[in-house]
This record gives structure tokens, C-alpha cells and sequence, in this order.
């Protein structure tokens, strides 16, 4: 696609969403199209089947004609973090974020973190701990709570012992720290956030956390007991010894 950049590309990942990624992209058309600026929406496909290829081409024809829009495609399921890197490396906008296809956070809460990169930041992430203390992971089941501490715990001792939340499925970059991080991204899978905001730590980054609204979707492709879910905590040891060596000099790849 050619033409001036737009101010923000918004990235959405996708794996099988055929049964709710029309009404999200309209919701996301919605938003984008209030804005005042020109704004970009980059899906991509992570190797679904037929009916979300459709899904997808349905709800891409629905947006509105003002916003720019960018369709990517994996052969093959790859993952969530392989689907979000191939979207922010192609992503034109001079901020770059992502967002789940079941928009467990709303695409209004971008807007606090655009601020934050406007003001200075390098890298802007949503975070469910609420300014009065309260955290919205809580109003998750039970085994979901007990994994999810679980991983935080791991997370803090292994890579980023001063945050609590890496998870939370919003975060925006400027141009080049997303340039940056995500041609050093090498994990696939749901741990790949742990990963780019280690990378944001070695590489000098100034990451603000700003608490944003969530809340737990039924219908989520991760299962919390999976053997692949439980081994990606292994993944934390692999980013602490892949990235041993990156420094704020680094150049991406």
C-alpha cells in the first residue's frame, strides 16, 4: 500500500474468530473512524480455515472506506505471538499497537497510550492493576487465576522482576521501537509479550504502563492445562539466554 503513513495502525490477530470477528472489526471500524487522524487496521490470519478466511474477507470489505486496511496470511497456524510480530513489522503507522480479535480490552483504551507515547514513551502497555489498587484478573475462574500467578511469578523472577502484569492484550509502540522489537522477536507463542518487553528492557526502552479496562471472554483459543501452555513458561529461560547479549547498541535484524 502507498500513500502518506497513517497516525496509527492498529494490529488484530486472528486464529479461527469466524464466530465474532465481524462484529469486532466493525467495532474497531467504528473506533478508528471517529478518530481525527488518519489510521490503519492490520489483520492477520494465522492460518485458519475456510470459514474464518471468509469471516475475515466479509468483515475487511465492512469497514469504512476511510480507513486504510492491510489483510496478512500464514499458511499455517503459527501462533499468536508470530501472527502479531508479521502484522507490526508491516504496519505503516507512525504508533503501532495490537489488539485481541475478542477485544477482552476495548479499543477505546488505546487512546491513554497513544498519550503516553506522545509524551515520550517508547513502548505503552496495558495493564489490568487499576489505579485503586483493584486488579480485573481477578474476576477470572479460578484455575485461570492460580495459572496466571503462577506465570507472573516465573515472569518476575526470570526476566522483568518490576512488572506484575506482561499479558494483558494491548500494548502500542512507536515506529521504530516496534521496527526494533519485533526483528529481535523470536518466540511463537502466547509468551511472546514477556519476550518483546524484555527486549524493551535490554534495549533501553522507556515502557509506561497504563491501566486499561478488561474482562474475560468466553471462547478463548487458550487452554491454561495445555502441555504447550505449561512448557511456555519454559520459554522465559530461552528469552533470558537468546537475548543475553542485547544492548540499548543493538540493531534490529
Amino acid at each position: 500500500m502507498t500513500g502518506p503513513a497513517p497516525r496509527l495502525s492498529l494490529v488484530v490477530p486472528a486464529y479461527n474468530e469466524e464466530q465474532r470477528i465481524e462484529a469486532s472489526l466493525r467495532r474497531l471500524g467504528e473506533f478508528l473512524a471517529s478518530q481525527s487522524y488518519e489510521t490503519e487496521l492490520v489483520l492477520v490470519d494465522d492460518g485458519s480455515g475456510a470459514a474464518g478466511r471468509d469471516a475475515y474477507k466479509r468483515a475487511l470489505e465492512a469497514l469504512p472506506a476511510t480507513i486504510a486496511q492491510t489483510s496478512l496470511r500464514h499458511d499455517t497456524n503459527r501462533g499468536k505471538g508470530a501472527a502479531v510480530r508479521t502484522g507490526c513489522l508491516a504496519a505503516r503507522g507512525r504508533y503501532v499497537a495490537f489488539i485481541d480479535a475478542d477485544l477482552a480490552s476495548p479499543p477505546e483504551d488505546v487512546v491513554p497510550l497513544l498519550a503516553a507515547l506522545e509524551a515520550g514513551a517508547d513502548v505503552a502497555i496495558g495493564v489490568r492493576t487499576q489505579r485503586d489498587g483493584s486488579d480485573m484478573r481477578n474476576r477470572r475462574s479460578l484455575v485461570r487465576r492460580v495459572a496466571g500467578k503462577a506465570f507472573a511469578l516465573a515472569m518476575r523472577i526470570l526476566v522483568l522482576p518490576d512488572l506484575s502484569d506482561s499479558q494483558c492484550p494491548l500494548k502500542a509502540f512507536s515506529q521504530e521501537s516496534a521496527q526494533r522489537l519485533f526483528r529481535l522477536q523470536q518466540i511463537e507463542t502466547w509468551t511472546f509479550d514477556a519476550e518483546v518487553l524484555y527486549l524493551a528492557k535490554r534495549l533501553g526502552l522507556t515502557v509506561a504502563k497504563i491501566p486499561v479496562r478488561w474482562q474475560a471472554v468466553p471462547g478463548s483459543h487458550l487452554r491454561v492445562l495445555n502441555l504447550k501452555t505449561v512448557l511456555g513458561v519454559l520459554n522465559l529461560l530461552r528469552i533470558r539466554w537468546t537475548h543475553r547479549g542485547v544492548s540499548p547498541s543493538t540493531l534490529a535484524k
